[in-house]
């Protein structure tokens, strides 16, 4: 991929590096750790653009040469940072026994936890980093900000739906279809009022997705 002159940095943050390496000692690891705990840091607060890796790497300790050792360039330190976040919010959904019996309970359990990490300071910041970037490797950003956060969303409550449909609990014609509809039918209402600043009661998240949830298992026509 060609750089553009204009993007280019002279700390050379963006330049790729050797394939990134893990050190698995007590040492290595929290260094790795501060690494990404800055790195949230700067990138949740200065955008993907305005972060550097040097500042970074300053308040952090350690060197570039640690950095791009562990993820490669600035762009896999982006990641690696995102996929942190994600797999906090992810990881509960994929225990089986999260998942109760009830799928009123479950769609309502799945939701809060959706919208209390997306009603985050953190949360808008990383949707509006996504969407507002200007850069030659906004793509890339797009693409880990879609795989590692929506798509596994999508997946892990698919998943959940298709089982329901194979227990024959649940019609639906695609489950993973079905899935992305329920997370919209939770998020979207909010998403422009929080990007521009306006405040979301807990009281209004939570009528909302108990009108979502109402309207995904029985519909809107009158039986």
């Amino acid at each position: 991929m060609t750089q553009n002159p204009a993007n280019q940095s002279t700390d050379k943050e963006t330049v790729a590096q050797a394939k990134p390496e893990v050190s698995t000692n007590k040492r290595g690891l929290e260094r790795r750790r501060k690494l990404l705990e800055v790195a949230e840091k700067h990138f949740f607060s200065f955008g993907y653009a305005g972060t550097s890796v040097n500042e970074i790497v300053k308040e952090a300790g350690g060197s570039l040469n640690t950095l791009y050792r562990y993820f490669g360039n600035k762009l896999g330190l982006f990641e690696a940072v995102f996929r942190l976040k994600t797999d906090e919010l992810f990881t509960p959904f994929a225990h089986m026994d999260f998942w109760q019996d009830d799928i009123e309970t479950n769609l309502f359990r799945f939701g809060e936890c959706l919208q209390r990490v997306t009603s985050t300071p953190d949360g808008i910041a990383v949707y509006r980093l996504v969407v507002t970037e200007n850069n030659f490797e906004q793509s890339e950003i797009q693409r880990i900000f879609y795989q590692l956060g929506p798509q596994t969303g999508i997946r892990i409550l698919g998943d959940y739906l298709q089982r329901m449909k194979d227990k024959g609990k649940l019609e639906l014609e695609d489950p993973y279809l079905a899935a992305s509809q329920f997370i919209e039918m939770i998020k979207g209402p909010f998403l422009y009022p929080r990007l521009f600043g306006e405040t979301i009661e807990e009281q209004q998240l939570h009528q909302a997705l108990k009108q979502a949830i109402h309207i995904f298992l029985n519909g809107c026509l009158q039986k």
